[in-house]
């Protein structure tokens, strides 16, 4: 799972490649029921897939910076693990999770439709968008989505169906935290401990409380929190494992350990996940004098040959550079694997009549296996799926076992070789391997003899990588990638301190005390009479709370809009109320209940909310559309100044361009 977002880098722009998708197939359906009446889950007779594996052809994106991994250009090298696909026409956004092969203008990875928000938003329960033109983009740390320069297959309605889905549990607001069998629900405090990961919060851990629960899921394992403070994931200098505090020195150095002079400044929520990229390549040479950047870092690479660099120089070579690219190389097996052909089994198919037996001897000797699974395809018939159930039930040592409804694989990890014997046929007197065999497979595959390599960034961060030619990568079948992730941490700000309340006579008597940040007064009369809560933030201190407004709760103004509207013109505007000083607009909602028709004109109708000398602060015309049936939603967090003299007038302004029909709700919630 890649919890990265991206922190925007002066002088980058960003990444929006154009692509054009050109294979989908489905690989995965979601393992958990969304209650009783999930109709997409595996288990139902309507399952639908969550995850697929694509195939993209990439068009490159000029640009002018020489900072990128390549000068002025984005390619699909560029494309990373965490970063999202959108259908240009549709706008159904995706997320990468895997790549298993990239080049400048190819790339085949698996996707996932995040939180299944496109499965649950169709009727059909399909959560990925058709074959052709896409969009590839990055989040920024707000989570939202980076889409400048917006590629011209972009659709009309790309935009604002786009942002619609980020402001829909936006990822920094609704932070997805993973823990085994948590049993979380909604509205619990969460704590981290280093001895127990996150926990319900209780007087012992308050104080590494890092926010409540706003939904109990995806899945038994995972659960999404509201967070205290914003939780960073893109620094990789991020230390120690989950609960630890971390601390900055005089020198300006993080660190896990404490000292006189150390201040809190982050809590670590989960520790690195290392970035790992295996070559698939058998016993690579790379040039002499040939070179590659790791991380910005080039590195130049010698054999002692005099011609190229072996696997074992190439390693040794990295690594004498670690502490500036970051990256460690290692030395891996090149794995011995075999794949059943069912071309050349007497059947036609992969599969014999049980039962039968047959010896495998991969390295760990010979392991004889009873084969007496049948059924998966048909009845009496063992079949791969069948066939590799039985073998596994042995557990050689080093080998891996694959299986699909015609397609047996074996691999032994360590690269030896792979011999088969066969010990009693099949009900129809065939035997497992040779002439006339059922499985498919060769009965001798002799030892690759070849090792490949292995690069790893134990801090999680990118690994990227830039050659003059594809030398690098044809040779060792690596290419730069973010498999990883980063240490998730909170920011603490001032720091992780108990904090206590005071209760004092007036104002005079609260400005003589000595607070830390994080400390409260109880001011019993605070010069009209009234009581105040008061919050010292480090500086200032700040009022949170009174007499007036300890009596009121959030509160909701409301508007709608029905087409056609009355007047003239092609915009009709309502005041949706007033907010007192002191109040905060949490959130603002914009629901089209039907769509609008009959509009003129090439813009979309839209709404947009703020108040009289701003009308638009609050939600603006681009990041709604109201030809669609759709929930638009954002939280400015607005606060209203508590030293202003009066009330701020709120207003919803609709852009109908004279449409016939339609109808749209406009909410505005405060605290």
């Amino acid at each position: 799972m890649s919890y990265r977002s991206n922190q925007v880098k002066l002088n980058h722009p960003n990444k929006v490649l154009g692509v054009s998708v050109t294979g989908i197939s489905g690989t995965e359906y979601w393992p958990f029921q969304a209650g009783d009446g999930d109709m997409w889950w595996e288990g139902s007779q309507s399952a639908k897939y969550y995850r697929w594996d694509i195939e993209l052809d990439v068009s490159e994106q000029q640009h002018g910076s020489h900072l990128s991994r390549e000068e002025f250009e984005y390619n699909g090298l560029d494309i990373k693990v965490g970063d999202w696909i959108a259908g240009a026409t549709t706008g159904q956004c995706v997320k990468v999770v895997s790549i298993s092969y990239k080049s400048r203008d190819s790339v085949h990875c698996t996707v996932e439709d995040w939180l299944r928000y496109n499965t649950f938003k169709t009727t059909t329960g399909n959560g990925i968008f058709n074959t052709g033109s896409a969009i590839v983009f990055t989040l920024n740390e707000n989570g939202l989505p980076m889409l400048d320069p917006l590629p011209t297959t972009a659709a009309a309605s790309f935009y604002p169906v786009v942002m619609s889905r980020f402001q829909y549990l936006n990822p920094q607001l609704n932070y997805v935290l993973e823990q085994t069998n948590n049993n979380f629900v909604a509205g619990d405090v969460i704590s981290v401990t280093t001895a127990d990961g996150f926990v319900k919060s209780n007087a012992l851990t308050a104080h590494k409380m890092i926010g409540v629960v706003t939904d109990a899921g995806p899945g038994p394992n995972h659960f999404m929190v509201m967070p205290n403070n914003r939780i960073i994931d893109f620094d990789p200098s991020i230390p120690g494992v989950k609960g630890d505090e971390v601390y900055v020195d005089q020198f300006g150095q993080m660190s896990n350990v404490q000292t006189s002079t150390n201040k809190v400044i982050f809590l670590n929520l989960r520790e690195a996940i290392p970035s790992i990229i295996t070559g698939d390549k058998g016993n690579p040479l790379i040039n002499n004098g040939y070179q590659v950047d790791f991380n910005h870092v080039p590195v130049t690479f010698t054999g002692a040959d005099g011609v190229a660099a072996s696997v074992v120089e190439i390693a040794q070579q990295i690594n004498q550079d670690t502490s500036n690219h970051k990256v460690t190389a290692n030395i891996l097996p090149f794995e011995n694997t075999i794949v059943s052909d069912s071309a050349n089994t007497i059947y036609g198919l992969v599969g014999g009549y049980v039962p039968f037996s047959a010896s495998i001897d991969s390295g760990s000797g010979n392991t004889m296996i009873n084969f007496t699974t049948e059924g998966s395809v048909y009845p009496t018939v063992s079949t791969p799926q069948d066939m590799a159930a039985d073998i596994l039930a042995q557990s050689i040592a080093n080998l891996v076992v694959t299986a699909t409804e015609t397609s047996l694989t074996l691999t032994e990890l360590n690269g030896n070789a792979i011999n088969i014997t066969n010990v009693t046929n099949d009900g129809g007197g065939y035997g497992f391997v040779g002439a006339s065999n059922i499985s498919g497979l060769s009965s001798g595959t002799s030892a690759t003899n070849a090792q490949k390599l292995e690069l790893i960034r134990n801090d999680g961060g990118e690994i990227l990588i830039y050659e003059g030619s594809d030398l690098w990568q044809t040779q060792t079948g690596i290419f730069s990638g973010h498999t990883g992730s980063v240490a998730l941490a909170m920011n603490i700000e001032q720091g992780v301190r108990t904090g206590g309340t005071t209760v004092v006579a007036d104002i005079s008597a609260r400005d003589a005390l000595n607070p830390a940040a994080g400390d409260q007064a109880y001011v019993i009369n605070k010069g009209d009479g009234e009581w105040g809560l008061y919050l010292y933030t480090g500086s200032d201190w700040v009022e949170i709370s009174n007499q007036d407004s300890a009596t009121v709760d959030a509160k909701t103004l409301t508007t709608s809009f029905t087409m056609p509207a009355d007047g003239f013109g092609t915009s009709t505007t309502q005041n949706l109320g007033n907010i007192s000083p002191g109040r905060k607009i949490t959130s603002v909602s914009v629901d089209v209940i039907s769509p609008f028709t009959g509009y003129t004109g090439s813009v979309l109708p839209n709404v947009e909310v703020g108040t009289i000398n701003d009308h638009d602060i609050f939600f603006d015309d681009v990041s709604n559309e109201l030809t669609e049936n759709m929930t638009f939603y954002q939280t400015p967090e607005y606060l209203y100044s508590p030293t202003s003299e009066q009330d701020l007038i709120i207003r919803a302004r609709c852009n109908h361009y004279g449409a016939t029909s339609g109808n749209v709700v406009v909410k505005v919630t405060f605290v």
